[in-house]
């Protein structure tokens, strides 16, 4: 028979936070950014932001993202959560929560997750397509832009920059396995040049 705690109507950050303390593992939805829901542990919270431990559709926790908490739409405790941590504990599957992760602002959570893992994953939603993944190092951060090294899906590094607005940033993520197999065959990038002529920010 499963457990499933429920979640009383008082607002979203009311139940992230219940979900965080008592480590209830959630479906969160955005609507409004992409279909589907993240399936997860909130594992740190701020007012504006929480950053989650993804369970993946094998039950096995990969990687992390970080989302603004006003693009939530719904979330809900996992209907399956005693089947979810008796797998994830039968497969060895431990929650490791990063150590000072900083949920300020956009900028603050980019440090974070690339003091956390070598490449990071700068989700932006574009038009009707919901969000676009753009993957690299972070080399700067801006007044208004997260400055990107990119990496390509077949970890060839561009040689030029890009900057990616805050205005536009969907959600950062960090740790994944398809991150990590980039990171293995592509290794570490060669100076960057100069900024790409043309990039988000001079999107209108």
């Amino acid at each position: 028979m499963n457990t499933v705690v429920p979640f009383k109507a008082r607002g979203v950050r009311a139940e992230l936070r219940e979900a965080f303390a008592q480590r209830i593992p959630l479906r969160i939805r955005r609507e409004r950014l992409q279909p589907g829901a993240i399936h997860g542990y909130v594992v740190a919270l701020s007012r504006d932001f929480c950053l989650v431990a993804e369970i993946g559709d094998t039950l096995r926790f990969d990687g992390y993202v970080a989302l603004a908490i006003a693009d939530i739409s719904a979330l809900e405790a996992d209907p399956a959560k005693e089947f979810v941590e008796k797998a994830l504990a039968l497969r060895g599957e431990s929650l490791q929560v990063p150590p000072s992760f900083r949920l300020d602002d956009w900028a603050a959570i980019a440090r974070s997750a690339m003091a956390q893992a070598p490449l990071i994953s700068l989700n932006m939603v574009e038009d009707e397509e919901g969000e676009i993944s753009y993957v690299g190092q972070l080399v700067d951060v801006e007044a208004d832009a997260l400055i990107l090294r990119e990496i390509d899906p077949n970890a060839q590094w561009y040689p030029d920059t890009g900057a990616y607005e805050y205005e536009a940033l969907g959600s950062i993520g960090f740790g994944t396995g398809y991150l990590d197999a980039l990171w293995q065959v592509a290794g570490a990038p060669g100076d960057p040049q100069q900024p790409r002529a043309s990039s988000l920010r001079d999107h209108p």
